[in-house]
C-alpha cells in the first residue's frame, strides 16, 4: 500500500509539471530563440574558462612565448593508443586518444589567435580575445534574458485571464465557502510562485544544463580519470536534494495557505472597516492580522531553514570534491609523473569551480520546483473545479418573455442536512407582480436566486414559456432579468459608468432619463463632478438610498423583461424608502415582476402574494384575501402594524 501511494504522488506531480509546462507550447519561436541564445551564452562562457589557463601561463610562465606546443612539437604527447598483448586497442586507450585530440586541437586553435613575437604581444592579444568573448556572452545572454521575460509574463497573464474566467462560470455556492482572500490568492500570489516553476523548470534549466555540459566537457577532454574521481560525491549530493525537496513542498504549501489567510483578513477588516469602527474593535482585528502574519512567519521560517540547509551541505561536498582532485592531481604535476600538465590542470580547476554554480543550480531546481508545485496544486484545483451551471449542447437562445414563469416542485438544499425549499411550485403570468413573503430564513431569497440560475435546485424545474431553464442559454436568460437587492454593490467607478454597467454604446442623454427615472438626478447633479463623480469602493460615498436608485437606474436602462426585488427597500428611512419605492413603481411598470417584501405596506397592491415558511408556499393570493383569512400573513402584517 505505501508503494501504490508514492506511485499515485509521482503520477500526481508529474501531471502538474506536464499540465503546467504545456503552455509553454504557444511560444515556442520564442523559447526556440531563447535556448539557441542560452545555448550560445554556455558555449562563449565556456571559452572564457578555457582560456584562463593558458592566460596565467602567459603571465607566469618565462621560458616560452608560445603558449602551447605546436601539433608537431607535441608528437610524442598525442600518441597512437597503445595495443594490448592480443594486438587490440582497449576503448580506454580510444578514449584517451580522443581526448588528447580535441585538447590539442583546442590548445592550437588558441595557440594561433593569441601567438606573438613577446609577452606583452600576446597578452595584448588575450585582451582582445577576452573582450570579444565577453561581448558576444553577454548579447546572448540579454537576448534569453529578454525572450524568456516575454515568455514568463504571458504565462502570468494566461493564468491570471483563464482563473478570473473560471471564477465566472463558477456558481455562486462556490465563493461561499471560501475566503474572499483566498479566492485573490490564486490570482495575485500562486499565480507568481508558479511561474517561477516556469523560470526554474525551463529558464534556468536549459542555461544551467548547457553551461553544465560544456564545462563538464572540458573535464573529460582535460582528464577523463579526475573527472571520475569528482563524481564520487554526486549520488550523495541528489539524494539529500531529493530529500529537502520533499520536505519543502510540504511547508511551501503551509505557507502558502497562511499568506491566503493574511489576505483574507486584510480584505475583511479593509471592506468592514465601517463596522470595525463602529464596535471599536481595531485592536481586535490587529490581534487577528498580527497573528495570521505570525503563522506566516512561523511557516516561512521553517521552509528557510530547510531551504538554506541544502546550500551549505552542497558546498561542503563540493569543497570534499575539489580537495580530493587537488591532492591527487597535485601530486602527480609535483613529481612530474601526472597524465596533464600544469596549464590543463589549472584549466581543469577552473572549469571544475565554475561548474559548480550552474550544477548547484540544477540539484536546487527539484528542490525549488516541489516549492513551487504547492502553488499549482492549489491554481489547478480552481480551474478543475466543477462547473454546476454551465450552458448544454442543445441550450436555446431566449430573446423574449411571452407567457409565464413557473416553479415545479422545486427542492433545494446547501448542504444535505438542511433542506431550504421543499417541492414548491407556483407560476407567475407575464405582466403580474408576485410578492414573496415570510419570516427570515425562510428561503425567499433562496426562490428568487434560483430563476437566473445563480444556484442549481437539486430537484424539479423552473421553465420560462414552457422550457426549462437549463435548456435556455445562460446569457440570454439572465439578460432578460434585471435584479435589485438589499445590499447594492457599485463598483470604484463613476456614477455614470455604474449606472451603464455591462452597456456599451449608451449616451449620456440615455443615463439621464434612467437616472430621472429613478428619482436619481437630483441628487448626482448636486456633486461637484456631477455623473463623472467617483463612488468609492462598493459605493461608500453614497446614502444606502442612493445606492438604491442607482441600483433602479441601472436596472432601467437595461430595460428588463423580468424584475426580481429582493427588499429592496428595507434598509432605508422613510424619506428615501419614499423615493425609492416610487422609482420601483416606474420600473415595475409594463413589465412582469418577482419582489421579496420585508415591509409588506410595499406590496399591498400586487397581483399576488405568496407566503413561505421553512421552505414550503403556506398561504397564496392577495393582500386582503389573505388577510380575511387568520393565517402567517395576517400574523406578520398585524406585528408590523399593530397599534402601541
Amino acid at each position: 500500500m505505501p508503494y501504490l501511494s508514492i506511485n499515485l504522488n509521482l503520477e500526481e506531480e508529474l501531471n502538474f509539471y506536464k499540465r503546467t509546462f504545456l503552455i509553454l507550447r504557444n511560444y515556442w519561436k520564442q523559447l526556440a530563440v531563447a535556448s539557441f541564445s542560452a545555448a550560445l551564452h554556455a558555449i562563449f562562457s565556456g571559452m572564457m574558462v578555457w582560456v584562463a589557463g593558458p592566460l596565467m601561463m602567459t603571465l607566469f610562465q618565462a621560458e616560452k612565448l608560445k603558449l602551447f606546443n605546436t601539433p608537431t612539437e607535441n608528437v610524442q604527447k598525442v600518441s597512437p593508443p597503445e595495443t594490448s598483448v592480443a594486438g587490440t586497442v582497449t576503448i580506454d586507450d580510444q578514449l584517451a586518444s580522443f581526448a588528447d585530440n580535441i585538447r590539442e586541437t583546442m590548445k592550437s586553435w588558441v595557440n594561433n589567435f593569441v601567438e606573438a613575437d613577446d609577452r606583452q604581444d600576446m597578452l595584448l592579444n588575450f585582451s582582445w580575445l577576452i573582450l570579444i568573448i565577453v561581448l558576444f556572452k553577454n548579447v546572448f545572454l540579454y537576448i534569453q534574458v529578454f525572450f524568456m521575460a516575454f515568455v514568463q509574463q504571458s504565462v502570468i497573464r494566461k493564468f491570471r485571464n483563464e482563473l478570473f474566467a473560471k471564477y465566472q462560470r463558477l456558481s455562486l455556492d462556490y465563493f461561499h465557502r471560501r475566503r474572499t482572500g483566498q479566492i485573490i490568492s490564486r490570482v495575485t500570489n500562486d499565480v507568481v510562485v508558479l511561474n517561477e516553476s516556469i523560470d526554474i523548470g525551463f529558464n534556468r534549466l536549459v542555461t544551467d544544463l548547457l553551461m553544465s555540459g560544456v564545462l563538464f566537457s572540458f573535464l573529460i577532454i582535460l582528464s577523463w580519470k579526475l573527472t571520475l574521481l569528482a563524481m564520487v560525491v554526486l549520488p550523495i549530493v541528489f539524494g539529500f536534494i531529493w530529500f529537502v525537496g520533499k520536505k519543502l513542498r510540504k511547508y511551501s504549501e503551509r505557507s502558502q495557505e497562511k499568506m491566503a489567510d493574511v489576505n483574507s483578513v486584510l480584505e475583511e477588516s479593509i471592506t468592514n472597516m465601517r463596522v470595525v469602527k463602529a464596535f471599536a474593535m481595531e485592536n481586535f482585528e490587529l490581534k487577528k492580522f498580527f497573528t495570521a502574519t505570525k503563522d506566516y512567519f512561523k511557516s516561512l521560517l521553517w521552509m528557510t531553514r530547510i531551504r538554506h540547509l541544502a546550500s551549505p551541505i552542497n558546498d561542503m561536498l563540493a569543497t570534499a570534491a575539489g580537495v580530493m582532485i587537488l591532492l591527487y592531481a597535485g601530486r602527480q604535476i609535483i613529481s612530474g609523473s601526472g597524465e596533464i600538465d600544469a596549464g590543463d590542470f589549472m584549466t581543469f580547476i577552473f572549469a571544475m569551480f565554475s561548474m559548480i554554480r550552474p550544477v548547484k543550480s540544477l540539484t536546487q531546481i527539484h528542490v525549488k520546483l516541489q516549492e513551487r508545485l504547492a502553488a499549482a496544486e492549489r491554481i489547478f484545483e480552481v480551474i478543475d473545479a466543477d462547473e454546476k451551471i454551465v450552458d448544454t449542447l442543445d441550450s436555446k437562445l431566449v430573446t423574449k418573455f411571452n407567457h409565464c414563469i413557473s416553479y415545479e416542485a422545486v427542492s433545494f438544499s446547501y448542504n444535505k442536512a438542511e433542506q431550504v425549499l421543499d417541492n414548491v411550485s407556483f407560476t407567475v403570468n407575464s405582466g403580474e407582480v408576485v410578492a414573496i413573503v415570510g419570516p427570515s430564513g425562510g428561503g425567499k431569497s433562496t426562490l428568487l436566486d434560483l430563476l437566473p440560475r445563480f444556484y442549481q435546485p437539486q430537484s424539479g424545474v423552473i421553465k420560462i414559456d414552457g422550457i426549462d431553464i437549463q435548456q435556455i442559454k445562460l446569457d440570454s436568460l439572465r439578460n432578460l432579468m434585471g435584479i435589485v437587492t438589499q445590499e447594492t454593490l457599485l463598483f470604484n467607478d463613476t456614477i455614470a459608468n455604474n449606472i451603464a454597467y455591462g452597456l456599451e454604446n449608451i449616451g449620456r442623454q440615455e443615463i439621464i432619463e434612467a437616472a430621472k427615472m429613478a428619482n436619481a438626478h437630483n441628487f448626482i447633479e448636486e456633486f461637484e463632478k456631477g455623473y463623472e463623480s467617483e463612488v468609492g469602493n462598493r459605493g461608500v460615498m453614497l446614502s444606502g438610498g442612493q445606492r438604491q436608485r442607482l441600483a433602479i437606474a441601472r436596472a432601467l436602462l437595461k430595460n428588463p423583461q423580468i424584475l426580481i426585488f429582493d427588499e429592496a427597500t428595507s434598509a432605508l428611512d422613510t424619506e428615501s424608502e419614499l423615493l425609492v419605492q416610487q422609482a420601483i413603481d416606474r420600473l415595475m411598470s409594463g413589465r412582469t415582476v418577482l419582489v421579496i417584501a420585508h415591509r409588506l405596506s410595499t406590496i399591498k397592491h400586487a397581483d399576488r402574494i405568496i407566503v413561505i415558511d421553512d421552505g414550503r408556499i403556506v398561504e397564496s393570493g392577495n393582500h386582503n384575501d389573505l388577510l380575511s383569512n387568520d393565517g402567517l400573513y395576517n400574523r406578520l402584517y398585524s406585528l408590523q402594524f399593530q397599534e402601541v
